[in-house]
C-alpha cells in the first residue's frame, strides 16, 4: 500500500494507503510533502507547500509573500471567473437578441416582397387605367384623333 494526498493551488491533505499498482492522477499524489522546519522556526506543513505536477514535487512556499501573491491571484482568479460567469450571460444575450433580430428580419423582408409586388400590379392597373382612359377619350372625341 501506498500513501497519496489530494493537493490544490496551495497546500493539500493526505488522503489516505491505496494499493501500489493504483495509478495515481490529478489532483492526488504519491510524493510526500517535505518535513522540516520553516525559517520562522515552526514545523513545515502542507499548507506551507504545493505541488508542480509537471516537476511531480512539492515546492516550499518560501515567505509570507509567495502566500500573499498565492491569495492575490486566487481573489483575482474568483473575480474573474465571476465576470467571465456575466460574459457569459451578456453573450448568451446577444445571441438571444441576434435570434430575434433575424427573425425580424426575415419578417421585414417578406414585407418588402409584398409591397413591391403591390406596387408592381399597382403600376401595371394604372397603365392600364392610362390606356383606358385614352380610349375613352378617343370614342368621347373622335373628332380630335386625325387633328382636325
Amino acid at each position: 500500500m501506498k500513501d497519496i494526498w489530494k493537493y490544490g493551488r496551495t497546500g493539500g491533505e493526505y488522503a489516505g494507503k491505496v494499493l501500489d499498482d493504483m495509478l495515481v492522477s490529478v489532483p492526488y499524489t504519491d510524493q510526500p510533502p517535505f518535513e522540516g522546519i520553516r525559517a520562522d522556526g515552526e514545523p513545515l506543513t502542507i499548507a506551507d507547500q504545493m505541488f508542480d505536477p509537471k516537476l511531480n514535487q512539492w515546492i516550499v512556499l518560501a515567505n509570507t509573500l509567495d502566500h500573499n501573491d498565492l491569495n492575490n491571484l486566487k481573489a483575482m482568479y474568483e473575480a474573474l471567473e465571476h465576470e467571465n460567469d456575466n460574459l457569459k450571460q451578456l453573450n448568451a444575450k446577444i445571441m438571444l437578441n441576434d435570434v430575434a433580430i433575424k427573425q425580424e428580419n426575415t419578417a421585414l423582408k417578406e414585407k418588402a416582397d409584398s409591397l413591391a409586388q403591390i406596387n408592381s400590379k399597382m403600376m401595371l392597373a394604372s397603365l392600364q387605367n392610362s390606356k383606358d382612359i385614352s380610349e375613352i377619350k378617343e370614342q368621347l372625341n373622335p373628332a380630335s384623333k386625325g387633328g382636325e
